[in-house]
């Protein structure tokens, strides 16, 4: 089940990315929502949709730790400890990640405004130049995995799932190779069944 939930933020985000105009359409016939229909900006429905599903992430997160890991007290050993602190570290790298990126993007640019035919400035500044690709889902990254690390859990399946779909966004469905395998091979796949 995790597999799933936690690949649907994912997945969403990367029919924004290689489906824009088909997005546009899906909102305007309020296949998302009637709310969302009468919003004139699709990025702050892109906005929107990505909130609600944000709850599935951390649900996904918060139900791992405690219904299924094993906790341990962060000051039960030195081990324990210097993984919380790593933990801790890894969540304000991640949260100062995500700042800098609303900040240098703004809500507009995160949201695929771009995408979406809003005018984005391209950004070179902090975070986009300290050579990692994609600040945004490192910074994600290091926040889900720096909470198991404070947790002490026994168990890292859900980070590594999360690894794995954000690797997936940031390589294939957020990627000009994947827009363009889309476009191409999937696009044909649909033409054939019509």
């Amino acid at each position: 089940k995790s597999f799933f939930l936690l690949g649907i933020e994912r997945l969403l985000y990367g029919y924004w990315y290689i489906y824009p105009k088909r997005f546009e359409k899906n909102v305007r016939d309020g296949k998302f929502s009637a709310h969302l229909q009468h919003e004139p900006l699709l990025w702050k429905c892109a906005m929107r949709l990505g909130m609600y599903i944000k709850i599935f992430q951390f649900s996904v997160v918060i139900a791992d730790i405690f219904f299924r890991c094993e906790l341990t007290n962060p000051f039960s050993s030195q081990d324990a400890l210097y993984k919380a602190i790593l933990g801790a570290v890894l969540i304000l790298i991640g949260q100062g990640l995500n700042i800098a990126v609303f900040k240098a993007l703004k809500p507009i640019g995160v949201y695929y405004g771009y995408e979406f035919g809003y005018n984005v400035p391209m950004v070179s500044g902090f975070p986009y130049n300290i050579g990692i690709s994609d600040p945004q889902y490192w910074g994600v990254l290091c926040c889900v995995w720096g909470i198991y690390l404070i947790a002490g859990v026994t168990s890292y399946i859900v980070p590594l799932l999360e690894t794995f779909w954000y690797m997936m966004s940031m390589k294939v469905l957020e990627h000009p190779r994947g827009r363009k395998f889309a476009r191409t091979v999937l696009m044909d796949d649909l033409r054939k069944t019509q």
